[in-house]
């Protein structure tokens, strides 16, 4: 991990540290639901300390990051630098109750997967307040915001990178040019789904995608931006799919880096590196923020 990012942005709020044991670190609520003014602290885990953040404090603390870094990108990357350090858990986010099959919260600041980091760094970034972290939070997570087993977005191609193309646009082909390759996906949500009991009526789909070879990925480095969301292809090259996913930020000299939450943490290190590190990845997918989504803020 690069070190000279160990002075990550602290919250500029005068905060109680408490045991964080003893504190509820996560919140559920329908969206229908306004949430109340409320003292219950959740968690934000940074790699020096943890600290308690009541939801007002977090609407708090989104209203001065926006006001110290205006620019989108480069606030994605501040507020996912915040994070470094946080708990890796698989599958922290759920329905929050409002559906039986999975119950867990509706957001979880003391840990995420890979998946839930992405998704909550760019809710915080697009948000100046609670209300709208929360609900930004869901409309990312969720096909049109709609909260629901059946609604949320499962598979990386199929599912998360279509229903945000609000936000994001897939620049795969334009970043990686004539080296970028092409796949087909099966998906089979009724497969899926079936555990649970819900969804046997909906038909298998295929799904045309592309990604840029990991030989490749050095010589495409300078068209990668901060904030960039990255996916890294995975599986056989008859049989690819996105297996993990970061964001992109911009390391010393030029370098491009990867923060990304993965067992035992968040962290950051050089993408090369996380290429040279992970061999069995075919190569990777970029995502791009949208200048007509009407989200800069």
């Amino acid at each position: 991990m690069f070190r000279g990012h160990r002075a990550a942005l602290r919250f500029p709020l005068a905060l109680l540290i408490l045991d964080a044991s003893v504190l509820p670190a996560c919140r559920s609520r329908p969206a229908s639901v306004s949430l109340p003014p409320s003292t219950a602290p959740v968690i934000i885990t940074t790699r020096a300390r943890e600290f308690p953040v009541a939801a007002a404090e977090l609407g708090t603390f989104l209203a001065e990051t926006v006001k110290r870094e205006p620019d989108l990108r480069r606030r994605i990357v501040l507020i996912a630098r915040q994070h470094l350090g946080q708990p890796y858990r698989l599958g922290p986010l759920g329905e929050g109750g409002i559906e039986p099959y999975d119950t867990d919260p509706l957001y979880c600041l003391w840990a995420s997967d890979c998946v839930t980091f992405v998704e909550q760094v760019w809710a915080m970034a697009l948000s100046h307040d609670f209300d709208t972290f929360h609900e930004t939070l869901q409309r990312i997570r969720y096909r049109d915001g709609r909260i629901g087993m059946l609604s949320r977005n499962h598979f990386t191609e199929a599912d998360w990178n279509l229903n945000n193309a609000w936000l994001l646009a897939d620049v795969t082909r334009d970043v990686g040019g004539p080296a970028t390759r092409d796949y087909r996906l099966r998906v089979d949500r009724a497969a899926f789904f079936r555990k649970h009991g819900i969804g046997d009526d909906i038909p298998v789909q295929t799904i045309d995608d592309s990604y840029i070879p990991r030989d490749h990925v050095a010589r495409i480095a300078p068209r990668l931006r901060p904030g960039d969301v990255v996916e890294f292809v995975r599986g056989t090259p008859s049989a690819p799919y996105v297996g993990h996913v970061g964001l992109l930020a911009d390391g010393p000299r030029g370098a491009v880096h990867l923060i990304h939450s993965g067992d035992p943490q968040v962290q950051e290190l050089p993408l090369r590196e996380y290429l040279h590190e992970h061999r069995n990845i075919l190569g990777i997918k970029v995502l791009r923020h949208r200048s007509d989504s009407g989200w800069t803020s």
